[in-house]
């Protein structure tokens, strides 16, 4: 066997195990587990649907960025993590129900997102280099069990495992229930400077780390890309945000936002939307 070959990783996939200081009687529908991930990953284009980046959301907490990958595989492997369909309605915010709707419904759009996770890259720009990154190498799903069990690229070990002081961590339950992936961007982009408090970012950055398309004027991008998803942030996320731009001349050159975090309550919805994939 020459060492360019592939082996498949043995044994059982990492699995996210709730810690009874992690649960809230109080919040019986809230998520547990934080979302960590390198600086670089943080700041750089997904290039996910909704659906797609609450998938990858629920993989990387299985993950415990302090380790190392070949605590779960072998260098020539790939390490594997299980996704449950209960844990995406639940950062769906969906509502249970006896039927079983829920979980069947989750459970397609959790296979669904999969999927199109085996086509997605996430593409930053590092100085003159433009590196663009596959985040899933194989999925394999039990329709039964109602989970799904991805293997992550080998590119994307190093930007989730074995993370120095550039790393961005957050809760996974500021992102339930959030229906805009601007939102979602967003989120991620302002956890970047959890420590501050404070983001200040030029305008062309903001749409390429937003994803917003390059023909979308100001107006367009403040209004789907700024004021809605801070909106919902606001509304749903345990966070208040404040923003204002900056201007060169007549045009805007860089935003500024301010946030703290708040405790909130959350309802939960009826029915997964699955038209953003």
């Amino acid at each position: 066997m020459t060492s360019s070959e592939i082996i498949t990783l043995e044994g059982q996939p990492i699995s996210y195990q709730t810690s009874d200081d992690e649960l809230d009687a109080r919040q019986p529908h809230a998520i547990s587990g934080h979302v960590t991930m390198s600086r670089a990953l943080a700041e750089s284009a997904h290039g996910l649907t909704l659906n797609e980046a609450r998938v990858m959301m629920l993989a990387m907490r299985c993950v415990n960025p302090r380790s190392s990958p070949y605590q779960y595989a072998k260098p020539t492997s790939y390490v594997k993590v299980q996704v449950h369909a209960a844990d995406f309605a639940k950062i769906a915010n969906l509502m249970p129900d006896e039927q079983g709707y829920t979980n069947r419904a989750a459970y397609e759009g959790l296979k669904t997102a999969c999927d199109k996770l085996l086509d997605r890259m996430a593409v930053w720009h590092e100085g003159p280099k433009l590196h663009k990154m596959r985040w899933v190498y194989k999925a394999t799903y039990h329709s039964k069990e109602a989970w799904a069990e991805i293997s992550f690229s080998p590119e994307l070990t190093p930007h989730i495992f074995m993370l120095g002081e550039k790393f961005v961590r957050y809760r996974l339950e500021f992102a339930r229930g959030l229906k805009s992936l601007y939102s979602s961007n967003l989120l991620r982009l302002l956890m970047t400077q959890k420590d501050t408090l404070f983001k200040s970012i030029n305008l062309e950055d903001y749409r390429k780390q937003m994803e917003v398309p390059e023909g979308y004027k100001y107006a367009d991008i403040k209004r789907y890309a700024i004021v809605k998803p801070v909106a919902e942030l606001n509304e749903k996320a345990d966070m208040h945000i404040e923003w204002k731009e900056t201007k060169r001349g007549r045009s805007v050159h860089s935003l500024q936002f301010t946030f703290t975090f708040v405790k909130k309550e959350k309802a939960v919805q009826t029915e997964l939307d699955l038209s953003n994939d």
